[in-house]
């Protein structure tokens, strides 16, 4: 929030006001405040009894590490919908069998950007068939109990979580 040097609504510079998570920028002028809050992510942990499927990452941030299926949210979508559109644009395939498995706080890599991701077990229906996009340069199904180090924290505390839930570590 330290780069908010202007304010978006009548161009006023901008000051730094509150402490710790408190922070936030206002504008002496018109008011306008706004909050670090952190951006809505989904985390898609798509299982296959004691597999689950990671996906490398082909561009930055964190360009080579494993990741979830997931994405931030838009406009007005539930983080249900936005996982299945999710699973569409990356794998090809419609998820199925979402259920809620927490949420969890994390950075966007090197950005600074504070999210929150919102994490479901799921899977993929009979016979569906993976095909990566662009965002993606290889797929892979891992034991949940041996698997890579994930690209980011909320991922990788919503599969270490699963792990413990499941007895699988």
């Amino acid at each position: 929030m330290k780069d908010w040097k202007f304010c978006p609504r009548c161009a006023t510079g901008t000051r730094l006001a509150g402490d710790g998570e408190d922070t936030h920028v206002e504008c002496p002028a018109c008011g306008f405040t706004k909050y670090d809050n952190p951006l809505p992510t989904t985390v898609g942990l798509i299982l296959d009894g004691d597999r689950i499927l990671l996906l490398r990452r082909a561009h930055e941030p964190r360009k080579g590490s494993w990741d979830t299926v997931g994405g931030f949210l838009s406009g007005a979508e539930s983080a249900e919908r936005n996982l299945v559109r999710e699973g569409l644009e990356e794998i090809g395939c419609e998820l199925v069998n979402l259920r809620f498995a927490g949420s969890y706080s994390s950075v966007y890599g090197d950005t600074g950007l504070m999210t929150i991701g919102f994490a479901f077990t799921c899977e993929l229906p009979p016979g569906a068939e993976i095909v990566l996009s662009e965002e993606n340069s290889d797929y892979a199904w891992f034991p949940l109990d041996d698997r890579p180090p994930l690209a980011f924290a909320d991922c990788e505390a919503a599969a270490a979580a699963l792990t413990s839930r499941t007895g699988s570590a």
